[in-house]
């Protein structure tokens, strides 16, 4: 039995070993060589950023690059970002796509204005949290991660205020170690699913055998 049921489950590990070795990525949009003004009202229209990695394509939709943004001491950095003034291009709604689905996705979301905002942060593999930042002069940052992905990932404000709308990301990462004692929904599909079918798949091929021989 041992000798048809092995090569199932050593199948089943190098399945899980090869899914696990997606080619890790971090943009934080000063390596990629990106830059901006300091304000919103010089920005310009909404910018479609195409990034290529190693892990295939990333685009980013609905904002503009800003650099060294005057209103935001938490980050002196360039970052991806949107506004409800100003540039109608500008759209309450930052997406990602991926062109290859992704793992353990997480980035850096800023609030742009002077008061308490909610954000959503969602992808389409059923993930999502909502959660209140400060404002951006009370260290109005939070780091949030999912432990799964699918291909898309959307940031929005929820807060019912038109004046509310200002935020922006940074320090996007996928396919790597998620940072230690972050809060993350569980995983939809798990690991031990190719374990459990390259399982089945062994027994089958044992029984098949052995009624063969009879």
């Amino acid at each position: 039995m041992n000798k048809f049921y092995i090569p199932g489950i050593t199948f089943g590990v190098l399945f899980v070993g090869i899914a696990g070795q997606a080619s890790a990525v971090t943009i934080n949009f000063d390596d990629q060589g990106f830059t901006g003004p300091s304000i919103f009202a010089d920005a310009g229209v909404a910018q479609t950023l195409n990034i290529p990695t190693t892990a295939g394509n990333v685009k980013f939709e609905g904002g503009v690059i800003l650099k060294n943004t005057t209103t935001l001491p938490a980050n002196q950095t360039s970052l991806y970002g949107t506004a409800s003034s100003g540039e109608p291009s500008l759209t309450n709604l930052l997406m990602i796509t991926f062109d290859n689905p992704i793992n353990n996705f997480s980035l850096n979301v800023f609030n742009g204005t002077s008061e308490d905002t909610s954000y959503t942060v969602a992808d389409n593999a059923g993930n999502s949290s909502t959660f209140t930042l400060p404002p951006n002069v009370n260290s109005g940052r939070q780091q949030f991660s999912f432990a799964t992905t699918g291909t898309e990932v959307t940031i929005k404000s929820v807060t019912d205020s038109i004046d509310r709308f200002d935020f922006f990301i940074d320090d996007i990462s996928f396919n790597e170690p998620l940072p230690p004692g972050k809060p993350v929904p569980e995983p939809i599909f798990s690991p031990v699913v190719p374990l459990v079918l390259a399982a089945g798949l062994g027994t089958w091929r044992w029984k098949k055998r052995k009624t063969t021989l009879v």
